[in-house]
């Protein structure tokens, strides 16, 4: 079992179980004033409390616990929309802003300890290696970086052919993809040539890798869902419902010892994605390669009901049948005293000094 959560243009967070492609409402409430721009959830990190972070347009970053389904606190430190965030190993997660920046934080402390300068214009997408220690970002300036979160500095960049507003790494981290309008562009790490370019003949709004394999998956501004290789578009589907899909993500459903074929990642994953009109989708990318001559082929595995929120960004959580252990993030102070209370406390600290912060 997993859990599907979307953020929505009117604020509001909203949540499915997903098990044996049935949906079902958790929970639906408002968590931010304005837009609601980005989720994470820390589902890579094995045993550990499992939290989500949410940002959007009032500036400000909230955490919550998906065991309680509570909000833990909130963080405000950036002077522009939070656009994205990402966990950056176990112990820290990045924040990016359209003021410009970059943020660093330690969850241990909920503090800041990078400020990653650069960007001249707002930061659309941050990703983080799987190894915790880099991380790709890309924004308005039309500039790739890569930062040694080590180090907390930046280590290369490089100029995009246009505007990308998404970064993503492959499990791997052997490849990424930049969105670049309508096209999307995979390079090697290694040699930063590119491996194959998408187009995909209309504005592309979100693109992920299938976990496990070289395919990436689009949704575009056209209302369709593809899925590509390197030869080109091996599965389309044209939506049928309203709105367009603003958020994609991969699920595992089942086990997957080897998806070297479309049709074997389909049996262990579905591809599930966020629209507009409120609806969460799962699909599974099998079967014909084109809809266009067989309406049934168009319908998804699964229609999540329960809002008609405006949806706008998605994360996926494996749900676990045994307690976690106590994650590093929650040890000493913060797991006696609660984090809540925390960061209530570090706000009314910081306010009293300078009148901002956490």
């Amino acid at each position: 079992m997993a859990l599907v959560i979307a953020g929505s243009y009117e604020g509001g967070l909203h949540g499915w179980t997903f098990d044996n492609d049935n949906y079902e409402l958790k929970f639906s409430f408002a968590a931010h004033q304005g837009c609601i721009r980005c989720v994470a959830t820390n589902s890579h990190v094995e045993d550990a409390q499992p939290l989500l972070l949410t940002g959007g347009d009032d500036e400000v970053i909230r955490a919550f616990s998906l065991s309680s389904f509570r909000q833990l606190g909130e963080l405000s430190k950036h002077a522009g929309t939070v656009t994205d965030l990402c966990f950056c190993g176990s112990k820290h997660f990045a924040s990016a802003s359209a003021d410009g920046t970059i943020l660093l934080w330690r969850l241990k402390e909920w503090t800041c300890v990078h400020v990653l300068g650069g960007h001249d214009k707002p930061v659309h997408s941050v990703d983080a290696h799987p190894s915790g220690r880099m991380l790709l970002s890309t924004g308005a300036d039309r500039t790739l970086r890569l930062w040694d979160l080590v180090e907390g500095r930046g280590a290369h960049i490089t100029r995009t052919k246009g505007e990308s507003t998404k970064v993503c790494w492959n499990g791997p981290a052997t490849s990424y993809l930049l969105i670049l309008g309508a096209r999307v562009e995979v390079l090697d790490v290694e040699t930063s040539t590119t491996e194959f370019d998408i187009d995909v003949g209309a504005r592309v709004l979100d693109a992920c890798f299938l976990a496990g394999t070289d395919f990436v998956a689009t949704a575009d501004g056209a209302g369709c869902i593809r899925v590509w290789s390197a030869q080109g578009c091996v599965w389309r589907r044209s939506r049928r419902g309203g709105g367009r899909v603003k958020a994609l993500a991969g699920l595992r459903v089942g086990p997957c010892d080897q998806c070297a074929s479309l049709d074997a990642w389909a049996a262990s994953f579905r591809l599930v994605a966020a629209a507009s009109s409120g609806a969460a989708e799962a699909w599974a990318p099998a079967g014909p390669a084109d809809d266009l001559d067989d309406e049934a082929a168009a319908a998804p595995a699964a229609v999540a009901a329960g809002t008609t929120a405006r949806l706008t960004c998605l994360a996926v959580h494996a749900v676990s049948t045994t307690r976690p252990r106590s994650n590093s993030s929650f040890s000493g102070e913060a797991s006696k005293r609660g984090l809540k209370d925390k960061l209530k406390r570090k706000r009314a600290r910081s306010r009293s000094r300078s009148g901002s912060g956490v």
